[in-house]
Parts: C-alpha cells; sequence; structure tokens
C-alpha cells in the first residue's frame, strides 16, 4: 500500500531510498492506509529534509542519516576525496557489498583495483574475504591484495540492489556494559548534541508538521550500539530535541530492516520491517 512519488528528476542515495521504504512499510501496515513519500531534498531547496510522507490529507517530515563514531566521519571526509565515499556502484557484480576499512591506509590502491577484485570475487563464489580471513590471507591473491590495501572484511551483503557498494571506516568506538539495553539509549542521546546532527533536527524543525521523523542507520563503527540491539528493547527515553517527534534506529538485515523506533507518545517499540 506504499507508493513513491518523485520531486524531480533527482533521486535520492540507495540508503535514503531503503529508509524510506522502511518507514512506508512501517506506517502502511499500522495505519492500514496507502502511504506516500516525496523526495524533497532536491535542487535548487537547500536545508530541507529528505521526504514528505503522506497519507490522507496528514503530512509528516522524514530526514534519513547516518549513527557513525564521529571520527569515522571525518575520515570518511579523507576517503570520499580519494576513494569511492561511503558508497560506489560496480556493474556487473550480482550482490551488494559491504567493506569494512582500516582508514589509516591510502585509499588510492583501494579505489583503483575495487571492481576488478569484487568482480573476481563472485565470479570464484567467495561471497566473505579480507584481513581475518585465515584460509586465504597470505595465500590468495586478491584476498592478500585487499588487505594490503586496509580492507579488513568485504562481504556480499544479500538484499540491497546487486552493484552497491558501502564502505564503512573502522574506528575505536566506545565500549558497551553487557546486558544493558539502554546503552541504546544514552548512546542515541549524546550522539544527537553533535553539530552534524543539530542540523538533520533544524531541517526537521523547519518542516513545520507535527510528526517529524529522524531516520539513523546504524553504521559499523557504532559496533556496541548493533550489539546493544541483542539486549532487547531500552527502557528509559532518549534526550531528543523538540523538533523530532519520531526516531527510527536501524540495522539492516537480508530482507529490510530490524528497527528500533522511538517517540514520547508510544515509547520504544521493536520490529522487523521487510521491504
Amino acid at each position: 500500500m506504499a507508493n513513491i512519488k518523485s520531486g524531480t528528476a533527482a533521486t535520492p542515495r540507495p540508503a535514503e531510498e531503503v529508509a524510506r521504504d522502511v518507514v512506508l512499510a512501517t506506517l502502511s501496515n499500522e495505519l492500514g492506509l496507502p502511504v506516500e513519500a516525496e523526495h524533497w531534498d532536491v535542487p535548487p531547496r537547500q536545508g530541507v529534509h529528505d521526504f514528505w510522507i503522506t497519507y490522507g490529507t496528514t503530512r509528516e517530515a522524514l530526514e534519513v542519516t547516518t549513527f557513525a563514531e564521529e571520527i569515522a566521519i571525518t575520515q570518511a571526509m579523507h576517503w570520499r576525496k580519494r576513494g569511492p565515499g561511503f558508497s560506489t556502484t560496480v556493474a556487473g557484480l550480482s550482490s551488494a557489498w559491504s567493506i569494512l576499512v582500516d582508514h589509516t591506509f591510502k585509499a588510492d590502491q583501494l579505489t583503483s583495483n575495487l571492481e576488478a577484485w569484487l568482480l573476481a570475487l563472485e565470479k570464484e563464489r567467495i561471497a566473505e574475504t579480507g584481513r581475518w580471513d585465515s584460509e586465504r590471507v597470505y595465500v590468495h591473491p586478491i584476498t592478500t591484495a585487499m588487505a594490503a590495501t586496509g580492507v579488513m572484511k568485504a562481504s556480499a551483503v544479500p538484499g540491497p540492489p546487486a552493484g552497491l557498494v558501502d564502505l564503512a571506516y573502522a574506528s575505536t568506538g566506545p565500549s558497551r556494559p553487557a546486558g544493558d539495553p539502554n546503552h541504546i539509549a544514552r548512546a542515541l542521546s549524546d550522539i544527537l548534541t553533535l553539530e552534524r546532527h543539530r542540523a538533520d533536527t533544524a531541517k526537521l524543525g523547519r518542516s513545520g508538521v507535527d510528526q517529524r521523523h529522524l531516520f539513523l542507520w546504524v553504521d559499523l563503527t557504532r559496533f556496541d550500539v548493533m550489539r546493544a540491539f541483542d539486549e532487547g528493547v531500552p527502557t528509559v527515553p532518549p534526550a531528543v530535541d523538540p523538533n523530532i517527534t519520531v526516531i527510527w534506529l536501524a540495522i539492516p538485515t537480508e530482507t529490510g530492516a530490524d528497527v528500533l523506533r522511538w517517540s514520547a507518545t508510544n515509547g520504544w517499540r521493536r520490529g522487523q520491517v521487510t521491504v
């Protein structure tokens, strides 16, 4: 029951598209109504949220971003100039790929060889390899070469579009107390104080609508938060700016996303969303 409308010829990034679809599927299922999305953050507009979400006569705002270690974002800017950045596309792949990169390595060699390496891995039906692949590193030429350019782990990922390659940058992320689902609420409260997320919040505030959704994909650099999903649903609220009415935290899965959602009205809710 979810329909997509294009604001202009400009298209959202793949991570934004999947986040949009997760929100549409969730709301459509809950409301029992057709739910539509319009891509709004397109030129010449500046400083606006990513999507309008509409159903019936109601319109809501959605902004999509990443829950990542701040230092990893800074490191990614260096890689964005010399390497593929957060994501790239490789024609001819039959799967999407996720690559964890050691940011201390220069991007040039990985940039120039990434396409050939991934195509060769698929040809040999190797779905996962990297620095910790003890069976292949120093033996298999592609694994050895990838490890030498800073690839810690490369994995084929079912679900996202074939050819999409997402890169994450390793960092020394914070530790996580075992058995504490409320680590998620505390970590979220902390990250929302960062300047880049205050900018996200301001975009939602300028939307002028009652319901304002901030959707955060949990990045591999925040493995502490990803692991805390295993501890269950948090029991304490995060500290959230009033310009945000609904928070979505999501980890990609083969069929969609594992989602934790918070609002002042409903508290925390957990769900597996298929898109």
